[in-house]
């Protein structure tokens, strides 16, 4: 149990290294209306946007890094070499394509699409432990 809890904070300091977390994730995407995009090379956090715990799309590509969570029917679409470690809320969906890195967390229902050489995993409600799924999976 000790080791996978250090196997577990080793993947989450290493991805945030990455990820620029020591560094507040980034600033908030790009967003008009409930639609928010990443730029090009960008560390987009979420948080004190309009996706933060909403409804919202959201875009991050072009080897942007985005963290944060985003509320019910939240739609992710992580490509093009993108690292995304977001949770996304009940009947969020996920496309993480174009060899990108996908940490999802799901608080409810969603699905995950993982294709074009992406490396993803996902953590439903009540799990503790992420599951890899190279093909994409969904939580009930």
């Amino acid at each position: 149990m000790i080791t996978r809890l250090f196997q577990q904070a080793t993947v989450l300091l290493l991805f945030c290294a990455t990820a620029h977390c020591s560094s507040g994730g980034g600033a908030p995407p790009d967003c008009s209306g409930s639609s928010c995009v990443c730029n090009s090379g960008d560390a987009c956090d979420i948080g004190g946007s309009a996706c933060e715990d909403k409804s919202c799309s959201l875009k991050c590509a072009d080897k942007t890094e985005c963290t944060g969570s985003c509320g019910e029917s939240c739609s992710l679409d992580c490509n093009s070499g993108s690292s995304c470690a977001i949770t996304v809320g009940k009947s969020g969906s996920v496309t993480c394509a174009g060899g990108s890195t996908c940490h999802i967390t799901c608080t409810g229902s969603c699905s995950v699409s993982c294709s074009g050489g992406s490396t993803c995993d996902l953590t439903c409600a009540g799990e503790t432990e992420a599951k890899s799924i190279p093909e994409g999976g969904k939580c009930e």
